[in-house]
């Protein structure tokens, strides 16, 4: 009766984390939507895959709860055998994506010098996320705001988009020159700004994967030892 009962609190306890992390990660996860689809897949993240850990996790503990209280040794394997499933996914899945994260910056790099310097016109979406980018990080262009003029479009000008500028004015990126020597523009490139936060985040899932990997483990060796009991109890019934 009592190890069902710590059981139990237990697994209340980790649907509680579980709840906290998944929308503390939701969270996270939308302060880079901004730019998400800038750098690859919004979806195939470790927040993501930590956001869907934790809720399988969550859903796992009503039934660890269940297979305790009711006494149910099938709950229970159910309950271990997808817990260990989760275990292995998602501490394999965050480090494969923390490890896999320079090489999609790389290639994310090339790409977004390729769309500075061949986009049709200011309407597109790329445009659109730039602008929303350089306004929030308070940079331009990709390494830095000479990217806009050096690019195929752009070949013939000498000026940057308004949302470089420190205060923003219609038609402000026009004088780049001028506003350059005046520090009136912001000169850093955007891509390194937006990495620093991408590895910042990475840091805090990782925390956060490693605390939850720690708990479902403890959780699966107090199913274990549940399990063991049920058994050796059923034997001298």
């Amino acid at each position: 009766m009592l190890f069902r009962c710590v059981f139990s609190i237990i697994n209340i306890c980790f649907f509680a984390l579980g709840l906290a992390i998944v929308v503390y990660t939701w969270l996270l996860h939308l302060k880079t939507t901004d730019y998400g689809s800038l750098m690859g897949s919004q979806w195939f993240t470790a927040p993501m895959i930590l956001i869907i850990s934790a809720k399988f996790s969550m859903l796992l503990g009503i039934v660890g709860c269940m297979g305790a209280w009711f006494e149910k040794r099938a709950l229970l394997f159910i309950y271990i055998i997808t817990m260990v499933i989760i275990f292995v996914g998602l501490l394999f899945g965050v480090v494969f994506i923390i490890a896999l994260n320079e090489r999609v910056a790389m290639s994310t790099h090339e790409k977004l010098l390729n769309n500075i310097r061949q986009y049709p016109d200011k309407e597109n979406e790329f445009y659109k996320k730039m602008t929303i980018i350089q306004r929030r990080l308070h940079c331009c262009g990709i390494d830095e705001y000479r990217d806009w003029s050096n690019g195929d479009v752009w070949s013939d000008h000498s000026y940057i988009p308004d949302s470089c500028c420190i205060e923003e004015k219609f038609g402000c990126g026009k004088h780049m020159k001028l506003n350059e020597t005046q520090g009136l523009i912001y000169t850093d490139g955007c891509f390194n700004m937006i990495q620093k936060e991408i590895n910042r985040n990475l840091m805090i899932v990782g925390i956060l994967a490693f605390v939850l990997v720690f708990v479902e483990g403890f959780c699966i060796v107090v199913a274990l030892g549940l399990l063991c009991y049920l058994r050796q109890r059923d034997s001298y019934i």
